[in-house]
């Protein structure tokens, strides 16, 4: 029983990720975002249900995102919003699934539940959207409309560039990893795929995040990585360096095309003017009210419908909804995080690259956050990826005072089919109860 509740709340997760990339709007996107935490929260309960976690104490990044989620949900109540109120529990309630779930003695693999989901939710996008897909991509232009950007299952084209961005570097991660070419190809491919999505969703804001990840991947191995890296990374620059020279037409055409770099409202001649407005009402609103700058007004309290506007950055939002104090607390976590795990990542004689990967997701996300809202969430793939990663990458030391027992857990971890995706078949040597 234990190796199949745990094998359960695996694919629950999995059914959960698959969701949270669906927006089309109406009811069907309100059933998808419920139908996701509904099962997210099982996935949670059959992770503990298994008595397959491991006696970790609470991380501080746990203690803090806990508290900073109670007492937005206090804030929220205290005056009346009672929406906020139910969000703050809602996470609350989401931070206690995927603290079992980063416990289990096979936690390492959550990354594949993330990997196979994302598998699914492109091959949607392959069989449903194929046309608008491609339209997109070879930049189609319409008459009073400009550029077509393309919107995967209805999710607006800056949050797909967050979704589908995050899935490029995750599949990157993968192909780092393959010992066999086949994988290797595979994971390529996906990484590609997840790349053309951004690109027919014009989504500069994620590309721009992703040159930033890209640029401090590149420096830091320069600095700190193996020969092998190193000589790989050179061997990269003169490959792009060449196609560049080659086709240094096509591609600059493709870029002001996708980019929308000529469009009145997009291009560079409009200045920026509509987000940086957009930053400074923010801004105003912040300190607006000085009990609210340190208290904030409560989860999901800055929507548009709520104060009358976007706020395009999810820094601001944070002051906004958690107040000064816990948004530099929380930012400050993300940082911090991704720091030590580049560190870890590059520690001499002892390189751990995926590590590194997963210190330049978090660094994605950060530079995407300035102009998008997507820090803390729970409503699309990535950011719920980057949630469990972060309490992955917190996790205190074990607790438990039987080494016996961890061994026979991490004996009865989950078996892994040849896919490597949990097997809903119980592991041989995995004791039933």
């Amino acid at each position: 029983m234990r190796a199949l509740n745990t094998q359960l709340s695996r694919w629950l997760l999995g059914g959960a990720i698959y969701l949270t990339g669906w927006y089309y709007e109406g009811p069907a996107l309100q059933a998808a975002q419920m139908g996701a935490i509904s099962l997210l929260l099982m996935a949670g309960f059959f992770a503990a249900l298994s008595g397959d976690t491991l006696r970790i104490r609470l991380s501080l990044v746990e203690w803090m995102f806990g508290f900073a989620f109670l007492f937005a949900m206090l804030v929220a109540w205290m005056t009346g919003n009672w929406l906020s109120t139910m969000y703050g529990a809602m996470l609350l309630l989401v931070l206690l699934s995927a603290a079992f779930l980063v416990r289990q003695s096979g936690a390492a693999q959550l990354i594949v539940v993330f990997r196979w989901a994302y598998v699914a939710l492109i091959a949607t996008l392959l069989v449903l959207e194929p046309g608008p897909l491609f339209q997109s991509l070879s930049g189609s232009v319409e008459y009073g409309l400009g550029l077509v950007r393309y919107q995967p299952l209805g999710m607006n084209p800056n949050l797909s560039g967050l979704v589908y961005g995050g899935g490029a570097i995750l599949f990157f991660q993968r192909f780092l990893a393959a010992d066999r070419n086949l994988h290797k190809l595979f994971a390529l491919a996906l990484s590609a795929l997840c790349l053309s999505v951004l690109l027919a969703a014009s989504a500069r804001a994620s590309m721009l995040a992703l040159a930033i990840a890209g640029a401090v991947g590149v420096t830091l191995i320069a600095l700190r990585g193996s020969r092998r890296s190193r000589m790989a990374l050179v061997l990269a620059a003169f490959a792009g360096v060449l196609v560049i020279l080659v086709e240094w037409g096509a591609i600059k055409d493709y870029l002001s095309l996708i980019l929308d770099v000529d469009s009145p409202t997009r291009g560079v001649d409009s200045g920026a003017t509509g987000r940086t407005d957009i930053w400074r009402a923010g801004m105003e609103l912040v300190f607006s009210n000085e009990l609210l700058l340190f208290t904030g007004r409560g989860i999901r309290s800055a929507l548009p419908e709520v104060i009358g506007f976007p706020v395009e950055s999810s820094y601001i939002n944070l002051a906004l909804e958690h107040g000064l104090v816990f948004g530099v607390l929380i930012a400050g976590a993300f940082f911090v995080t991704a720091c030590r795990a580049l560190r870890q990542g590059l520690n001499p004689g002892q390189f751990r690259y995926q590590r590194f990967i997963a210190g330049l997701m978090i660094i994605f996300l950060l530079a995407q956050s300035i102009f998008n809202r997507y820090l803390i969430g729970v409503g699309n793939p990535y950011s719920l990826w980057i949630l469990v990663l972060i309490l992955q990458l917190n996790l205190g030391t074990v607790a438990s005072r039987s080494p016996t027992r961890q061994r026979r857990r991490a004996a009865a971890a989950p078996a892994l089919d040849r896919g490597g995706f949990p097997s809903l078949k119980p592991h041989p040597t995995a004791g039933s109860n």
